[in-house]
């Protein structure tokens, strides 16, 4: 039986507030998270000072995060993001850095005003905190990315952890697959007018828009009797390495055996909530569209359609295919390339890690080409990949925001371009915490020369 939460204690007074909050900013967990300090702060002393009630996306955007005063929580979800992530980091800074804390800080699930709450010795985190830790769509969350082969345990893990989100996922595209067969609420005029201009051909009447996420081959574990093994035969038994870490987050009986499965129906959390991310932006555009998983479809059935996909080279036949003669492409889990004629693809730009070996800078590639065999460029590809999957939601929110796209249309008018051109790249460079993405902005671009432009 689940224990009920803490109650808010009023009794909490202003200096007990203050105390327990300097101590959260002291600690080592938000030692590299200025943004997320600045967003306690702010709203913790607003609850102190009696306004909590007063909190909204735009005043915390502004005020705590420094967004210009033309923000517009609808167009740009940082706010969002950050209170996804600042959950997090306090649910880890009181389960592992303070677990004695006798006052914690709770940011509820669905409010941006904290909860000072008293905890009694020895009582363990609120069910809300945890709960919490699951963000309502389209919150940014990325997948686990590969880590090194030098890790042996942790590639186990990875692999495992692919084939742990499939049951989520599944229930997200089967959200979208109901969502894109209705009517949309959304009206054309209510998509910025920079935006439309991007989207182009997608947004025509008929458009026929179909949204394909990459499926990354996994191992799925079970902890199910030989049946499984035998009615599978591409089932393994699991690493003796990986039992104790599944025991630490699964009831695994001491007389059960782990087996793994190879799967091809996962897809990286980073890659699903971009897709989430277009399929909004279409629908508020009165877009309807179609979402299928690579896996179900062809790189010809891809002709003379206006297309979004979004994964890697590495594990996308069709971003390969479409990549493949593009100046920038991707290196997974490394860097962004540059090819120049004549010389082989150097990295532009590469991911980097912190001390810990955990990934806090990736990059995004935005790559936007007519449809093969369209005429006149009457159809679109747009493809977001990433050196993670976090990269690939970086791109897909950079694309979908009116702020971004005028930035980079001052970078296209230098060079002589009053619209967006027929075929162009974007980088996107996008700051992460523990996978968790946190900020995006533009790092460069380059303009494709197409031969129907000559």
């Amino acid at each position: 039986m689940v224990s009920p939460e803490p109650e808010k204690d009023s009794s909490l007074s202003v200096e007990q507030k203050r105390s327990a909050l300097e101590t959260v900013l002291r600690g080592e967990t938000f030692a590299r998270s200025d943004q997320l300090k600045s967003f306690l702060r702010f709203v913790c002393e607003m609850e102190m000072a009696g306004r909590g009630n007063e909190l909204t996306e735009y005043l915390i955007g502004v005020e705590a995060l420094g967004r210009p005063g033309s923000y517009s929580p609808g167009d740009d979800s940082t706010v969002r993001n950050r209170a996804f992530a600042l959950r997090k980091k306090l649910h880890d800074f009181y389960a592992q850095e303070k677990p004695e804390a006798a006052i914690r800080i709770e940011l509820p699930k669905g409010s941006y005003c904290p909860h000072f709450v008293q905890i009694e010795p020895g009582e363990k985190l609120s069910v809300e905190s945890v709960v919490s830790l699951t963000p309502p769509l389209p919150a940014r969350v990325s997948e686990m990315p590969a880590p090194e082969r030098s890790y042996v345990r942790q590639s186990l893990l990875s692999g495992f952890l692919g084939g742990v989100v499939i049951t989520a996922l599944c229930a997200s595209l089967v959200w979208l697959l109901t969502r894109s067969g209705q009517p949309t609420a959304g009206k054309p005029d209510a998509t910025p007018p920079i935006v439309a201009e991007a989207l182009g051909p997608l947004l025509t009447p008929g458009s026929d828009v179909l949204i394909c996420v990459a499926n990354p081959p996994s191992f799925s574990a079970h902890s199910s009797g030989p049946s499984l093994f035998y009615s599978d035969p591409g089932g393994q038994p699991a690493p003796r390495e990986l039992y104790a870490w599944y025991r630490e987050k699964y009831p695994l009986p001491a007389s059960n055996s782990l087996y793994l499965t190879i799967t091809t129906n996962a897809t990286y959390w980073g890659d699903s909530i971009g897709a989430m991310t277009m399929l909004r932006t279409l629908a508020s555009a009165g877009v309807s569209a179609q979402i299928l998983p690579e896996k179900v479809i062809t790189v010809p059935t891809l002709r003379r359609r206006n297309v979004v996909l979004l994964g890697a080279p590495e594990y996308s036949p069709a971003a390969a295919h479409f990549l493949e003669k593009c100046p920038l492409t991707i290196n997974y889990i490394n860097s962004i390339l540059v090819r120049e004629p004549g010389k082989a693809p150097t990295p532009l730009y590469a991911l980097k890690r912190d001390g810990k070996n955990r990934i806090i800078e990736v990059y995004g590639l935005i790559t936007v080409l007519p449809s093969e065999d369209a005429s006149n460029h009457q159809q679109r590809t747009i493809i977001f990949s990433g050196v993670n999957s976090a990269g690939a939601q970086a791109a897909a929110e950079f694309f979908s925001s009116a702020e971004k796209l005028l930035e980079l249309q001052s970078h296209l008018k230098k060079e002589g371009y009053n619209h967006f051109p027929s075929a162009w790249q974007v980088v996107v460079r996008a700051e992460t915490d523990d996978n968790i993405l946190l900020s995006f902005r533009y790092a460069t671009h380059r303009v494709i020369r197409l031969s129907s432009d000559q």
